[in-house]
């Protein structure tokens, strides 16, 4: 199957089944879903699969393996996809070198070594952030400012709620009270 998706993706003229084309058009869906949605676990993605098109969960698993064998890792899918396209310009361009097409052979290797460079797929991908070492701080929280060492000030929500209750009297307005003693 995954010969046939490669296929079907660099020559859209590829005809298919009736069963493989609603596969090949589930799989260009979930891949479409799960880049514009990147940090989807796998099984958010199974559950997205199942639920828009009527599949078992482990059809949706054989999908999101597929997608991963085409693509690597979601966020890394452009670059793969690059990777791809380059080693096939490649390819094509030795199968011209042997035909004896130099001109052609060139051309081709020209184009690939410019997709190469622009997506800088020679480079390293960089270091891999290690997430599960990632240790969160032990934090307790306190309402004493000595912590930080700000002297506390004394009696402070006393204080605190005469400001409260002067500023609400100047904003609101004195409180008229009825006889029974509730507000007006």
């Amino acid at each position: 199957m995954l010969d046939l998706i490669f296929a079907k993706m660099e020559d859209e003229s590829i005809s298919l089944t009736n069963t493989q084309q609603i596969r090949y058009d589930r799989l260009i869906d979930a891949y479409t879903h799960w880049l514009a949605n990147p940090i989807l676990p796998d099984n958010r993605m199974r559950d997205y699969i199942m639920a828009r098109y009527n599949v078992t969960a482990r059809a949706a698993y054989q999908d999101i393996a597929i997608i991963k064998a085409l693509f690597g890792k979601v966020p890394m899918a452009n670059k793969e996809m690059m990777r791809h396209k380059a080693n096939h310009l490649y390819d094509m361009a030795a199968a011209a070198a042997i035909a004896g097409n130099d001109a052609r052979a060139k051309a081709l290797t020209k184009i690939a070594d410019g997709i190469v460079k622009n997506n800088r797929l020679d480079a390293d991908d960089g270091e891999k952030y290690q997430w599960e070492e990632i240790v969160p701080q032990d934090i307790s929280l306190t309402v004493d400012p000595s912590v930080i060492g700000i002297e506390p000030v004394p009696n402070i929500h006393e204080k605190a709620r005469k400001l409260l209750k002067q500023y609400t009297e100047e904003i609101d307005g004195p409180k008229v009270l009825k006889d029974d003693g509730e507000e007006k």
